[in-house]
């Protein structure tokens, strides 16, 4: 398996666990759609977002855990712009407080996890 297949199988694997969390999240279902037909057509563009919206301006904050910084600039896209990604980073700042410890727990797995193959497939 090619890092960048690791990559959009991973987050697709991540954008499932959420819908199935937060069932509510309407944008999260049809991030994940897109998302899976993304990955059939142009799986590359599916690694450009993540790298663009999320690992430039969060790999240090993911890597810390630090959510001050993740919710801030969760907020900031969210008022900024949409994209599929922006649906995820929503997620901090609208449910990581009523969360539990094993559902974060899981958000910063997969968010380290896509971070590394984020790294590896644009190598």
């Amino acid at each position: 398996m090619s890092m960048l297949s690791a990559f959009t199988t991973q987050l697709v694997n991540f954008f499932e666990d959420l819908v199935a969390t937060f069932p509510e999240e309407r944008d999260i279902k049809m991030a994940l759609e897109a998302i899976k037909g993304a990955k059939k057509v142009n799986p590359r563009l599916i690694l450009d977002l993540y790298y663009e919206h999320v690992y430039k301006d969060l790999s240090v904050a993911i890597a810390n855990r630090d959510i001050v910084t993740i919710r801030a600039m969760a907020q900031h896209k969210i008022a900024s712009q949409f994209n599929e990604m922006t649906s995820a980073l929503a997620i901090f700042d609208k449910h990581w407080d009523s969360m539990g410890v094993s559902n974060q727990e899981s958000i910063w797995k997969y968010l380290t996890v896509l971070s590394v193959l984020c790294e590896k497939a644009r190598a």
